[in-house]
């Protein structure tokens, strides 16, 4: 809880925000809504996920958030990072969407930000 905590104060101190001036009450909303994703998917602290790059079943654990958050359309990439087991890191991005006033996070992907890469492309970002 501690760690997640810190998400949040490293996200709303820090610097920066890709492509537009996101108010800071729609970022915390949006940090809100990826750290109640990652809690409510972990299971005893770890995240376990197919990494479609290696097409192998993966663990990680919440490391830190990055001050990225990127605009898609009327969607946001909320950015962040986790640890393997083996200490390695990997990129972890939140696509979130609002939903009926409240934002939700629609897809997780996890260390694959190639894929996140080439659709902002696609859409102009």
């Amino acid at each position: 809880m501690i760690r997640i905590l810190s998400w949040v104060t490293g996200v709303l101190i820090s610097g920066p925000v890709l492509a537009a001036d996101i108010p800071t009450e729609v970022k915390a909303k949006l940090q809100s809504a990826m750290i109640a994703h990652v809690d409510g998917v972990m299971v005893d602290g770890a995240y376990t996920y197919l990494d479609t790059t290696t097409n192998e079943i993966a663990t990680v654990y919440p490391a830190n958030v990055h001050p990225m958050v990127i605009p898609a359309g009327g969607d946001y990439f909320v950015c962040s990072e986790m640890i393997t087991e083996g200490g390695d890191t990997v990129t972890a991005d939140f696509l979130v969407r609002e939903i009926s006033g409240d934002y939700k996070v629609v897809q997780m992907i996890v260390n694959n930000r190639a894929a996140l890469q080439s659709a902002m492309k696609k859409i102009g970002n």
